[in-house]
């Protein structure tokens, strides 16, 4: 039970890293994703009204704050989970489903809505969408191990 607790504080503080960036990240792009300028993507060239509308669209600004709502709400219960696993008391998985579930869904979103973008023949949406999903699912590596570890940390009835 012990090793268990250990290595799900490590994961923990692994999360808590990723949501302090996350967090940073976040705080950083929230006014561009609030408020996004056409001369930003005037370099794109064709493909600058595609990306200027995806950014503007409301769906795409609700996802951003609602992101950054998750992501502190997130943060506090990794504190929190930190604290009760230094005391080896094994805390409530809830958090590491809802970081789970939300970067599942915000991927989904985030892949339906992205415009199709085609530079000389290259379809670049492919490649987006495959690094996307490589990402998100290194990011989602830790969140799982904590769920596996509290599980092995749970006494057996």
């Amino acid at each position: 039970m012990e090793k268990h607790i250990k290595k799900a504080k490590t994961w923990n503080m692994v999360l808590i890293v990723l949501g302090l960036l996350s967090l940073v990240s976040n705080l950083i792009g929230l006014p561009k994703s609030l408020n996004p300028k056409m001369s930003s993507y005037e370099m794109m060239g064709p493909l600058a009204q595609q990306m200027f509308d995806y950014m503007n669209n409301p769906l795409t600004k609700i996802i951003s704050v609602l992101s950054l709502v998750i992501s502190i709400a997130l943060l506090v219960f990794y504190f929190r989970a930190n604290k009760k696993l230094a005391d080896d008391i094994v805390p409530i998985k809830m958090p590491y489903y809802v970081n789970v579930g939300w970067n599942l869904f915000s991927l989904a979103i985030g892949l339906i809505m992205q415009p199709k973008m085609e530079i000389e023949g290259i379809n670049l949406s492919l490649a987006t969408t495959i690094i996307a999903l490589i990402v998100q699912l290194i990011f989602l590596i830790p969140a799982i191990l904590v769920i596996v570890h509290l599980f092995k940390a749970e006494p057996e009835e």
